[in-house]
């Protein structure tokens, strides 16, 4: 049985959009293994989670996804694949957006994943797994509304996150890295820009799916 790796933050998570919290019992990445056969899904995902930044509003290095990442593929080897949905939270004000920059963070992603390894089941072996990218949406009109709480934390991210699947696809086809965008999929709701609909996930999760298998 392969082993797929899910590296992401609050949308893998399955972080609602209604408000509640509460989190989505069918996930994108739990549709996404039902409709591959002879597959396992590790979820690895944490709201608030950066490319590679620390977030001093927000659970401080802890949010780094650069930081943890050599102990989560080790601690799960052996993985046959990684999936990477990081971006998002790089939109925030704080991080300064830029579409070039969050794709460059995701690309250190890429090489330290190929530094560390974790395809083997031989601790010393650096077997590299095979690596996805896919692409965060575009937040939504609602992330430049001035009644919306949180704009200012948000203020700039929409603009990056318009030039990000352009800036991600480049970033792929240099490092060898097949990418997918997910705006063709989600949205996010009328109050909250940032989280996804229960019928994205379940549109992404499929999707995702097939385009892992034409990968195989």
């Amino acid at each position: 049985m392969k082993r797929i790796l899910v590296y992401g933050d609050s949308n893998s998570w399955g972080f609602p959009n209604d408000g509640s919290g509460r989190r989505m019992k069918d996930r994108w990445p739990r549709v996404m293994a039902r409709h591959l056969d002879g597959v396992e899904v590790i979820e690895e995902n944490l709201p608030g989670r950066t490319t590679v930044h620390d977030d001093p509003k927000f659970m401080g290095e802890t949010c780094n996804g650069l930081r943890p990442l050599q102990a989560i593929l080790l601690s799960h080897a052996p993985v046959d694949a990684v999936i990477f949905l990081l971006g998002t939270n790089d939109l925030k004000a704080r991080f300064d957006p830029d579409a070039d920059t969050i794709a460059g963070n995701i690309g250190r992603l890429i090489t330290a994943t190929r530094k560390i390894g974790g395809a083997s089941p031989v601790w010393e072996d650096p077997q590299v797994p095979d690596i996805y990218v896919l692409c965060p949406p575009v937040l939504s009109d609602r992330a430049d509304d001035p009644d919306w709480e949180r704009v200012t934390e948000w203020q700039g991210g929409r603009v990056a996150s318009q030039n990000l699947w352009e800036a991600l696809r480049k970033m792929g086809e240099a490092m060898g890295v097949p990418t997918f965008d997910t705006d063709h999929f989600v949205e996010g709701g009328a109050e909250d820009p940032i989280h996804w609909t229960e019928a994205s996930h379940l549109r992404l999760g499929q999707a995702v799916a097939h385009w892992i298998a034409s990968h195989q």
